[in-house]
């Protein structure tokens, strides 16, 4: 009789790295296409007012993106936890994604 190896492995930080990254991606590429398609931008902002958002989306759902991987970490079993693993990771992802847009575009969009 053989002894099957049923351990889980610990959580890689490359893993958590990549949740990250992936993140922040998606965060500049969608605050980057709503900059960039939009129109002239107002005379009384500041002439480098694209830098916050540019900079606040990534770093949010960046942090929606680890959110994911620990939530994924932590409820990812086989059966009905899976789907809501996924659903819990998605929400809280969307979530970062339209806090990070309202934090950067407030002031200048979103007056």
């Amino acid at each position: 009789m053989t002894n099957k190896n049923t351990s889980v492995a610990p959580p890689s930080l490359d893993t958590l790295k990549k949740r990250a990254l992936i993140g922040a991606a998606i965060g500049l590429v969608l605050t980057s296409l709503f900059i960039f398609s939009a129109d002239n931008a107002d005379p009384a902002w500041s002439k480098l007012w694209f830098i916050k958002p540019l900079v606040l989306t990534p770093i949010a759902t960046a942090m929606g993106g680890i959110f994911y991987f620990y939530v994924e970490q932590l409820f990812f079993f086989n059966g009905w936890k899976k789907p809501l693993a996924i659903i819990i990771g998605l929400i809280g992802f969307v979530v970062s994604l339209w806090l990070g847009m309202v934090l950067g575009f407030n002031g200048t969009y979103w007056n």
